[in-house]
Order: C-alpha cells, then structure tokens, then sequence
C-alpha cells in the first residue's frame, strides 16, 4: 500500500490552551502532522516558507498593510497544506484580510468560528472553509482530509455540502437504536463504504490497514444494528450522508 505523506497543518490561535487542545486532538492521527503554530496573523505571514527567490511577496503585503516581518518562531521548513485559524486571530480583521494569505501560499484555509458566519470583511468575498470552533472535536479531522482531496477550488455549494455531510455523519442518531454513537473514524469509515467503496479502497483512502476498518467496520455494524452492506447504505441514506443513486 503506497503511503501518503501527512497533511502539513500550521496552527494560528492566540489561545495556547485551544491550541495544545487541536495538536492533542490531532496527534493520534497517522495522516495529520502539525509543523508549526502561531498566535497572531503577523507571525503567520511570517512563518510562511518563502518563494523560490527567497523572499515574502512584499508587494502583496504592503498592499494589505502588513510587513510579514515579527518576532515568533522560524521560519517553516515546509509548505504547510492547510492552516487551520480562529477568525478573532490579532492582527486578522476587515482590512488585512485573509485574501493576503491567497498571495503567498497555496495552503487551504479553515477558519475556526465562533458563529455559523465569518466576520464581515474577513474574506473580502472569497469563501474559505470554515466551521464552528464548539465543532472542533468531532469535525476538525474529516475536515482537513476533504479539504487536502480536493483538486479544484471549493464552490460555496460544493463546501457547504461537504461540511453538512460531515456534520450529518458526525451527528446522526442510530436508526432504531438507543446504541452509542459512533466515533469520528467509525463515521468516516462507514461514509465512505456507503459510497462504494471496498475495504481496501478505505483502507488507502485512510492510510490504515485493512485489518483495522474491518474492524472499524465490524463495531459501526454492530452498534448500529446493521448487517449487510445493503443496510448500511440504506442507513447512510436515511442519515444524509450519502445521497441516493438516481434511478
């Protein structure tokens, strides 16, 4: 099984507590590897990796307003692949706007919110992913894995359903069952073999064993009362977390 490189993520929050909380949430994941945090959005810019010449595009920051210049850590050594940030990040607001992020990196950006909506400005139009901080735990992981999949740019429509599927499979009671709920993996698992997926195409999709989503797959089943394929994508159906084929 060829092995995917982890998903590079850079952490920008002025809370050291929230931001421990993502790296301890993150760090049993195999496929997600934080390089780097920050606490202010100018200490983001200038923990970017620099361009081939070896300099921030200064012409972009100083149409924003910011130097890319401040004391913090080095420097990055790699490319992060997405930067997961809080929309109260300092020195983040109406005016220097997240579109100076666009100029230097080609890093996907999740906004952490505190509400359904952005504040007004942040994205100057442009409509980055996004998703409740309070969501974090259960949303955080499967996030940053559609976000590294996609190949093209994200429409409102496509990221929208995206994130509500997520959400559907991450909060959707059992049908008829008073069992627990499944786990953020166990939800993953179970969307994407609803989907037409074999084991083993979850099993590189995830970058586990085989071994370890027939087990996965086994407990979903069981808690979910479930014993054939045909009654888990019926059920994924019900739930919202794949739509049915069209006849």
């Amino acid at each position: 099984m060829e092995k995917r490189a982890p998903i590079r993520i850079l952490l920008a929050d002025h809370q050291a507590l929230f931001r421990q909380g993502l790296r301890t949430l993150l760090a049993p994941e195999r496929d997600c590897d934080v390089i780097g945090e920050v606490e202010d959005y100018q200490r983001l810019l200038a923990a970017l990796p620099r361009t081939a010449n070896g300099a921030l595009d200064h012409e972009s920051l100083a149409q924003e307003g910011l130097t890319g210049e401040a004391p913090g850590p080095a420097q990055l050594a790699a490319a992060p692949d997405v930067i997961a940030l809080v929309d109260d990040l300092p020195g983040l607001d109406a005016d220097h706007n997240l579109d100076s992020l666009r100029a230097l990196t080609h890093a996907q950006v999740l906004v952490l919110s505190s509400t359904a909506e952005l504040k007004p400005g942040l994205a100057n139009g442009w409509l980055p992913a996004r998703i409740k901080r309070s969501e974090a735990t259960s949303l955080l992981v499967p996030v940053l894995r559609q976000l590294v999949r996609q190949t093209s740019a994200l429409s409102l429509q496509n990221l929208a359903a995206t994130v509500d599927r997520l959400r559907a499979a991450n909060f959707a009671p059992a049908p008829a069952t008073n069992g627990p709920a499944l786990t953020v993996r166990e939800n993953e698992i179970l969307q994407l073999l609803a989907s037409g997926n074999t084991v083993k195409d979850v099993a590189n999709e995830l970058d586990l064993s085989v071994k370890t989503v027939e087990a996965h797959k086994f407990n979903l089943m069981r808690k979910l009362n479930i014993h054939t394929r045909a009654e888990l994508v019926e059920y994924a159906q019900r739930a919202g977390i794949t739509k049915p084929v069209p006849a």
